[in-house]
């Protein structure tokens, strides 16, 4: 966390509100000067607090049917398992999100996007085919994109802002 700069922090948040604001713009909203939000800008940039500029699409507009979290559960946990679980995963490009935790007895989970039931079930199955004998359990939760009137609350970062932050 950046400490006692609440500038960048505020540049931060607003920039996730809205990643398109010229760095003009950001100014005249944080009430700070061009060239400090370009400066502060670039250092988030350096130290890695922006990993990416991008924006959340209307996934279902664009021809997804729905999203998928899948928690799995391996019977081992080696490093070798770890980095070939990298690999498979950067293969699979329906695949956004993956990475071992732990809850609801499992210790992995996966987040893919579909076009259909057919690609979901080709994913599972090819998962449960590359990873055996030592994937013991698949569990997944599919939602329907195309049923907005089902979403209690988008998926958006700008929510963010309103989480308090602990200053250690």
């Amino acid at each position: 966390m950046v400490k006692g700069n609440e500038d960048i922090i505020r540049l931060l948040f607003a920039m996730i509100k809205q990643s398109r604001r010229s760095d003009r713009e950001l100014a005249k909203i944080l009430d700070i000067s061009q060239p400090t939000v370009t400066r502060k800008r670039m250092q988030l940039e350096k130290e890695g607090y922006i990993r990416e500029y991008t924006l959340v699409p209307e996934l279902a507009k664009i021809g997804y049917d729905f999203l998928a979290v899948t928690f799995m559960s391996f019977a081992e946990d080696r490093p070798e398992l770890f980095e070939k679980a990298k690999e498979w995963t950067n293969k699979q490009p329906s695949i956004l999100f993956a990475a071992n935790g732990e809850g609801l007895g499992m210790d992995s989970i996966m987040v893919s996007v579909h076009t259909n039931y057919a690609s979901y079930s080709r994913l599972v199955t090819q998962l449960r085919r590359d990873w055996q004998p030592n994937l013991k359990n698949v569990q997944s939760f599919i939602i329907s994109l195309s049923r907005r009137e089902l979403f209690i609350k988008d998926f958006s970062f700008r929510y963010l802002e309103a989480i308090p932050l602990e200053h250690k």
